[in-house]
């Protein structure tokens, strides 16, 4: 176990809205053995008084930056927000999400110095904080045990079957962000993949786990929500397409077999979820462009499927 306090708990602020009840539940932590430190993109929402609430209850950084960089990269804000830490252990937040009360203890109880990755068990709630029916089901998929292996992870991930990954989930050696910083594709869509899994392989290609629930907010407020931006559609779209690219290059390099049909079933669901009107030309370009090569049979099937259904769901949806 970890005697002294190593980790910086980072929250790249933007947003007001819920930044008091992630702080809240920091301040109920069981150890509090760390570091809040809060990087401010030059939000115009204030603060200061809320700050003020937990002056006596969180040990408190707080730095406002003249510059917004988040909205034209959330890479690089992240990246100098974790640059306000010292800490060896950095644990990159949001200002909308909250931690269970023992996730802290948790992670100084299963330190182990031949790790440098850990990985927290996760559950969606909604704006109002109430878990979120839609995920709730796929809950027992996200329970690992022990660790999770780099090959494991990314399967999963490609096959969109439930299993979750945040980026405010895992905890992370300073070691490893100096040497590799973070993946950056547009609107950091798909950047925290890309970032956990190289990671991941330079960790003895396993994630460590820990039995503790990190509650990420799918609110409506967040990029994540947002599909009705012409503009954001068009990021997220063009981030899948280069993390797609990215990935195939990292996995040939680290000679781990991915396919194309693992490769097309993920970027079509992207697809599908952000962009459901696209044509099939737009379509067979977002695939061609990412450097996957699949028979036309299954690219018209995977179009189908993919943005068909979200068409259908869309129809109901406005019906009801």
């Amino acid at each position: 176990m970890m005697c002294k306090s190593n980790l910086a708990i980072v929250i790249p602020y933007y947003k007001n809205k819920f930044i008091e009840n992630t702080l809240e539940s920091l301040s109920l932590q069981t150890v509090k053995n760390f570091t809040v430190y809060i990087g401010d993109d030059n939000s115009p929402y204030t603060i200061q008084p809320i700050l003020d609430k937990y002056c006596d209850k969180l040990e408190i950084r707080y730095h406002r930056f003249e510059v917004n960089l988040g909205g034209e990269s959330l890479t690089k804000q992240w990246e100098r927000c974790i640059d306000l830490t010292q800490e060896d252990w950095v644990w990159l937040f949001s200002d909308d999400d909250l931690i269970e009360c023992n996730a802290v203890e948790v992670f100084y109880n299963n330190y182990n110095e031949h790790s440098l990755l850990y990985k927290f068990h996760t559950k969606v709630i909604d704006e109002h904080g109430k878990l979120h029916p839609s995920y709730t089901k796929f809950d027992h998929l996200n329970d690992i045990g022990g660790s999770i292996s780099s090959i494991d992870f990314i399967r999963n991930r490609l096959a969109c079957n439930g299993f979750r990954s945040f980026a405010v989930e895992y905890i992370f050696h300073r070691s490893l962000y100096e040497r590799f910083k973070f993946a950056d594709f547009p609107l950091g869509w798909a950047s925290d993949d890309a970032t956990w899994f190289l990671y991941s392989l330079n960790n003895g290609k396993q994630i460590t786990a820990l039995s503790s629930n990190v509650y990420w907010r799918f609110s409506g407020f967040n990029i994540s929500s947002d599909i009705k931006s012409k503009s954001v559609v068009e990021k997220k779209l063009n981030a899948a397409s280069q993390y797609i690219s990215w990935l195939k290059h990292v996995t040939t390099e680290n000679e781990i077999a991915i396919t194309d049909q693992l490769c097309l079933r993920w970027l079509s669901v992207q697809a599908g979820s952000v962009h459901a009107e696209m044509g099939y030309e737009e379509f067979k370009k977002l695939i061609a462009d990412a450097g996957i090569s699949v028979n036309a049979l299954k690219l018209v099937l995977s179009y189908f499927m993919a943005l068909k259904k979200n068409r259908i769901i869309n129809v109901l949806k406005r019906k009801s």
